[in-house]
């Protein structure tokens, strides 16, 4: 996926955001959750599948898809467990403690995606492994943003 790709994608959502009746925060929120999705796919996924939607008028739904292999498949389910091992209010000390003194991933980053989707969704994050071809797993994410919060 190439920055043009990316920047069309998320006008996109932009656009489809400001339509709708949501507040701004809940239109900050489901924003940040879309670049966080469609910078993984850009940096991880050499091919892959995003959609965003707007589920009736509270809901924003964002969700990828791309095919891991069984080592990325391993980091991934790490990232996932830290994110889910802390309880929403303490996401943010954890956040900052990581940007303080986290390692960067080889691709750059710092580790952050699932910190920040499940602060921004509220803890809507879902996923899921699903075994395909050549030794590879499907990784499928949802995240799901409330707009009238």
């Amino acid at each position: 996926m190439t920055g043009s790709t990316s920047e069309t994608m998320l006008r996109w959502v932009e656009h489809l955001l400001e339509a709708s009746t949501a507040t701004k925060p809940s239109r900050k929120r489901a924003f940040r959750c879309a670049v966080e999705v469609i910078q993984n796919l850009e940096k991880h996924a050499t091919t892959g599948m995003f959609a965003f939607s707007l589920d009736g008028l509270d809901v924003a739904v964002i969700s990828s898809a791309n095919a891991v292999d069984a080592q990325q498949a391993s980091v991934l389910k790490e990232a996932l467990k830290e994110a889910q091992s802390r309880p929403l209010e303490a996401l943010r000390a954890q956040r900052l403690e990581k940007l303080a003194h986290g390692a960067r991933t080889e691709k750059g980053g710092a580790g952050l995606g699932f910190l920040d989707l499940r602060t921004c969704s509220e803890g809507k994050v879902y996923t899921e492994f699903i075994p395909c071809q050549d030794k590879q797993v499907l990784f499928a994410l949802t995240v799901k943003v409330h707009l009238t919060s």
